[in-house]
């Protein structure tokens, strides 16, 4: 995928989600397991630096998202608790616990100290991510407490210069990618 996208979100949506596609059905189930250790790897690697979250509010990837099954080990294998979304009729998100299918409603988020995204892209100078297209996470990380990182889960050519973008559109902290762990995006302070 070349690191341009057409200016029209709808366009860039479409050209990404063909790329995955084709990335999926071009790998095996093997490679596609390494993706998703790599990636419980790279999150191991930065969580090292910092104090270990208590609460993380992860998705379960689809088919042809960035696996997360090295992400809720590593996370696990830490004593993190866990959180997941459901998608509400209206398009936002409710939490609830996986372990015990416990809804935790729409404010759960804001217990949490770490949250990674689903994302289609993001860019890597303004930190903007390019969402699926129905605004949950965009009004979902409306309610996280202050400071809490939030991380986009992509490949590696899903980290770009230039992303379409409106001015709803929530910015990340960072990226999460196999080969390239967690690596800052946006503005540095």
């Amino acid at each position: 995928m070349s690191n341009e996208l057409p200016a029209n979100k709808r366009d860039a949506r479409r050209r990404i989600r063909a790329g995955r596609r084709s990335l999926r059905a071009s790998v095996g189930d093997e490679q596609w397991r390494a993706y998703g250790e790599a990636l419980g790897l790279g999150l191991a690697r930065w969580l090292n630096d910092r104090p270990v979250p208590q609460l993380a509010a992860i998705y379960e990837a689809l088919p042809t998202e960035p696996p997360t099954h090295g992400i809720r080990a590593a996370l696990v294998s830490l004593g993190v608790r866990l959180i997941v979304p459901t998608l509400l009729a209206d398009n936002d998100l409710s939490w609830r616990d996986p372990a015990s299918g416990a809804d935790l409603g729409i404010a759960a988020i804001s217990d949490a100290d770490l949250i990674l995204v689903p994302g289609l892209a993001v860019d890597r100078a303004t930190g903007i991510r390019l969402g699926q297209g129905g605004g949950s996470y965009d009004r979902t990380l409306d309610r996280k407490a202050p400071g809490t990182p939030v991380l986009a889960v992509l490949f590696d050519a899903e980290v770009m210069d230039g992303v379409p973008s409106e001015p709803h559109d929530c910015i990340v902290d960072a990226v999460l990618t196999p080969s390239g762990g967690v690596a800052q995006v946006g503005p540095t302070i």
